[in-house]
């Protein structure tokens, strides 16, 4: 078995095991009510670092894959799945960070009134 052929297994058994991650604990990313699969929350870490081993197959694989064609149109033409895939799964991280950097602007906000209301009150207290 040559590397490219090894590469290409590895990459889709993380890619599935990424995308079980997602649709079991970022269902609400892609417009699910519940879990598809349902997995204990202990292995939510694991699934969460997922990307960057996915991020260096697919950069690795995309490389050797390069470097046997040597012409940038031909690679492009023949590796375009492989470019569009490496592009769509930090897109994917995307939806989840940006999920966490909503909630974090939501509590910063309460708490940004919460601190108004409280300078107020003491204010109208005082007089």
């Amino acid at each position: 078995m040559n590397v490219l052929k090894i590469l290409d297994i590895a990459t889709m058994i993380v890619v599935l095991l990424f995308f079980i991650g997602i649709i079991s604990f970022e269902y609400k990313v892609i417009s699910l009510v519940e879990p598809l699969i349902d997995l204990p929350k202990e292995w939510k870490p694991f699934f969460d670092i997922l990307i960057w081993p996915l991020i260096v197959l697919l950069v690795s694989d995309l490389v050797i894959k390069y470097r046997k064609v040597n012409d940038p149109k031909k690679f492009v033409k023949k590796y375009w799945i492989d470019i569009i895939m490496l592009v769509l799964i930090p897109i994917f991280s995307t939806f989840k960070v940006l999920k966490v950097g909503v909630s974090l602007v939501k509590k910063l906000k309460v708490l940004k009134m919460g601190t108004k209301a409280a300078h107020k009150t003491k204010k109208s207290l005082k007089k």
